[in-house]
């Protein structure tokens, strides 16, 4: 499930805001770091593999939309050299875009999960020192390794992701902070963010109200909703709801909407990432499916599109997606 994780990971997903686990891989999945005084050199794990790096990376390629968030927080943009994905303006600032829209973009190969393919050579002819995203059929840590490139994959997006939570976003900002050599800022942006994540817990705006997740694929074929191993599901939790599919043992298995209608949530959070839509006609995938009309969420209007990076993966986008939801939830 290459990307259904995150519909780029997770539904490649396939897709914060939060902060991403501080490394990935195994069931105690982190990225732990030991360094001499100056920091360096920097020991790590990522995706259950060791990595040591002799000097902060001053050459940063990256992949996936929502990474931005997680050097924006560390103060690390400026190392920034390529992207291979575009990010949507709708998570950024306008300041924000100014400095992503000036990187060079390479042209890749869009995937049938969600993802992108690009050689090695075109990764090789802008001479990063380390690429930040994912793994694909050609970008792999030995891949990179082999030709001097760290690859440094996302947590979530690792075989065995470590379970989602804002903790692991803060500590994935302060991993940053280490990796980058920007601690004091890093660890500022933490604490920034965890401040955000606690006023929006002790003022929750669905308390005691059951809630389901769902990713509906743009066509309508079909519906998927988000277990305990989904970001969305401590963004939920945050915010006071109760996930009626916390229980199922996949992060996001495919759902009938007989079972959402079994379950009868009082709240239905659709995460979608086809920027082609309007949030009326996201809604309306579910809502326009047969029996839904029975659904509590649907006969009393608690209906709420949310863009998928605001829900998944675990960055800091997250911790703004709990204002994005708790504003449609209070409008």
């Amino acid at each position: 499930m290459q990307r259904l994780a995150t519909w780029r990971r997770a539904i490649a997903l396939l897709v914060v805001v939060g902060f991403l686990a501080a490394a990935c891989g195994g069931s105690d999945d982190s990225s732990t770091a030991a360094a001499q005084d100056d920091g360096f050199p920097l020991t790590f794990t990522n995706c259950d593999t060791e990595f040591t790096l002799d000097a902060p990376p001053e050459r940063v390629m990256l992949m996936e939309a929502a990474a931005p968030s997680l050097l924006f927080a560390a103060d690390a943009m400026d190392r920034v050299i390529a992207r291979i994905e575009n990010f949507p303006e709708e998570y950024y600032t306008a300041e924000e875009l100014v400095l992503l829209n000036d990187i060079p973009a390479l042209v890749a190969e869009h995937t049938s999960t969600g993802g992108v393919e690009i050689s090695v050579e075109a990764i090789i002819d802008h001479d990063p020192d380390i690429v930040i995203g994912y793994d694909t059929a050609t970008l792999t840590h030995d891949s990179l390794g082999d030709v001097g490139i760290q690859l440094y994959v996302m947590p979530p997006f690792c075989d065995n992701p470590p379970t989602p939570s804002f903790e692991s976003i803060l500590d994935e900002v302060r991993f940053y902070g280490e990796l980058f050599g920007t601690s004091e800022t890093a660890n500022a942006s933490a604490d920034a963010l965890e401040a955000a994540v606690a006023s929006a817990a002790d003022a929750p705006v669905a308390e005691g109200q059951t809630a389901a997740a769902l990713y509906v694929s743009s066509d309508g074929s079909a519906i998927y909703a988000y277990s305990s191993l989904g970001m969305v599901h401590p963004l939920m939790e945050a915010l006071g709801m109760t996930n009626v599919f916390a229980e199922l043992s996949e992060r996001v298995p495919e759902v009938s909407i007989e079972e959402v209608i079994g379950r009868n949530p009082e709240i239905l959070v659709l995460l979608y990432d086809d920027f082609g839509l309007t949030p009326d006609e996201i809604s309306a995938l579910v809502t326009d499916l047969p029996g839904a009309s029975s659904i509590t969420a649907v006969e009393q209007g608690a209906v709420y599109p949310l863009l998928f990076n605001w829900a998944e993966p675990p960055t800091p986008l997250v911790v703004k997606g709990l204002s994005e939801l708790s504003d449609q939830i209070t409008e």
